[in-house]
């Protein structure tokens, strides 16, 4: 699978990684509390810049511009959602 983005569908990945390697680099390695806020503050940035810049499009009914893994910006908050629900197993 080739990482492949549309736009500023980039900062769908790159937000969370900043997000926790800040939480990991305050808190420690082993501070699974912070990698979990930093991830769900990670989602809700997502989620909010890619309802922002993706609102005219899909109003419009066309495709999401900004997009990464074929998912819009909005969407691929999902993935934090699941990382953050993961580091409860």
């Amino acid at each position: 699978m080739m990482i492949t983005w549309r736009g500023l569908g980039f900062l769908g990945f790159m937000i969370p990684l900043a997000f926790v390697a800040l939480a990991i680099s305050f808190g420690g390695t082993n501070n699974f509390g912070a990698m979990r806020i930093a991830l769900l503050l990670s989602a809700g940035l997502v989620w909010y810049l890619g309802r922002r810049l993706n609102t005219e499009a899909l109003e419009a009914g066309e495709e999401a511009p900004h997009q990464a893994f074929g998912l819009s910006l909005q969407n691929s908050a999902l993935i934090s959602v699941g990382f953050f629900v993961l580091s409860f197993f």
